[in-house]
């Protein structure tokens, strides 16, 4: 092995955090259109036809369901995804503003926290 450390590139890290942010806020977005521009009123599908009320009781069923189990689920996993990556940003940055400065000082980092 000809070299023997490793690299974290932070500004790729600091890059994938602002897409999580801007995906979670379309998510958003996208849960708010489906909480409110999906409504169906009686009548809307026609009057005077038996599965009229089936109709729309499903639909309100599946937007339930979308709304709960689908972009909650996945506004929850990106946000969580989100977090954990600016956390590990911020602990890269940390210990490699430990090492650098431990190298101007001319001491070993092997005490950091991260180590």
């Amino acid at each position: 092995m000809a070299n023997d450390s490793y690299r974290v590139d932070l500004d790729r890290l600091d890059e994938v955090v602002k897409k999580l942010n801007n995906v979670l806020k379309e998510m958003q977005s996208a849960s708010g259109k489906a909480k409110s521009g999906t409504h169906l009123p009686a009548g809307s599908l026609g009057k005077g036809f038996e599965e009229e009320n089936e109709l729309r009781q499903t639909h309100d069923e599946m937007k339930t369901f979308i709304e709960t189990y689908v972009l909650h689920k996945l506004e929850n996993l990106i946000d969580d995804l989100q977090k954990k990556t600016s956390r590990t940003h911020g602990a890269y940055q940390d210990q490699e503003q430990s090492t650098s400065n431990a190298m101007k000082n001319g001491q070993s980092s092997s005490h950091s926290k991260y180590s």
